[in-house]
């Protein structure tokens, strides 16, 4: 028995709706889910209702995006390596009704709505035409992101992939680049604990950090902070990474989980690679009261 705890659907940025994740999670012999989308908890009553009926253990979830403020003295001289760290923050069994929640939505979602046209405009600054209206169609009900840009930019023939178009254009160092608005990283794991949830840093191996001793030091600062656990286990982890994060679990204390990080047609991972046991859904489960 397996489980996948990182999947992302239309309400975000991936390619499947939500109410069509827990069929492709049973034919890929999952059972058990979490629906985890980019700061938007829009897709988890769909997801939830079809994981019932296919007798699906299900998580609901959120992926913050969030940003290291405080550094603790404990840290001592090697704080300034980890302070402004970017990083995501999953939240495992959250209400998704939570008001102040769906506060910290509703900021990540006007912080974007003025980010993405300003990246648009660059875009046509560099003589790629592309209408801002294009990408909300494009977008439809889900949260606009920069893979519905990329997607557009394919289409138009200005880039081959959408890794061409992250790389040269809309990626962090690209030409059309445009810096993302991020919760504080206290407020966020707040937020995941007022709404009932288990805090967990996302895929360690990629935060821009110098070495593996600046990832111990940036665990450290976010357990003073609350972290609940570790994603050890990711589609971009290997051996050396899952071992290393794993123990830097046992030595903070954490709970660990881990997915693929699904986002359909939009990367190559699939569901249920790398495959975890359910053990570790019971483990989170009981954690979190369930």
């Amino acid at each position: 028995m397996y489980c996948d705890l990182h999947m992302h659907s239309t309400a975000s940025d991936g390619t499947d709706p939500p109410g069509e994740l827990p069929r492709l999670a049973r034919q890929a012999g999952m059972d058990a889910i979490a629906l985890t989308d980019h700061d938007t908890t829009a897709g988890v009553e769909a997801c939830a209702a079809a994981a019932a009926a296919l007798d699906l253990a299900f998580v609901p979830g959120i992926e913050l995006s969030a940003r290291l403020h405080e550094v603790s003295p404990a840290v001592g001289a090697a704080g300034p390596l980890i302070q402004g760290v970017e990083m995501h923050l999953l939240g495992y069994f959250i209400d998704p009704d939570d008001a102040d929640l769906a506060a910290a939505q509703r900021w990540l979602v006007e912080a974007r709505a003025q980010r993405n046209p300003r990246l648009v405009e660059r875009l046509n600054d560099l003589g790629v035409r592309i209408g801002y209206e294009e990408v909300l169609a494009r977008a439809g009900d889900g949260v606009v992101g920069r893979p519905h840009i990329a997607q557009l930019m394919v289409q138009k023939g200005y880039v081959r992939s959408l890794h061409e178009a992250f790389i040269r254009y809309i990626g962090e160092g690209g030409a059309a680049y445009q810096p993302k608005a991020r919760l504080t990283a206290a407020r966020a794991i707040a937020v995941i604990h007022d709404a009932g949830g288990l805090a967990c840093l996302a895929h360690p191996v990629q935060l821009n950090v110098p070495d593996p001793d600046a990832v111990e030091l940036l665990v450290r600062a976010l357990k003073e902070l609350g972290l609940d656990a570790i994603e050890t286990h990711h589609s971009d982890h290997r051996q050396q990474h899952v071992e290393h994060y794993q123990t830097l679990a046992k030595r903070f204390d954490l709970l660990v989980t881990g997915g693929s990080d699904y986002h359909g047609s939009h990367k190559a991972c699939r569901i249920g690679q790398p495959s975890l046991p359910m053990s570790v859904y019971h483990r989170l489960a009981e954690a979190a009261g369930r």
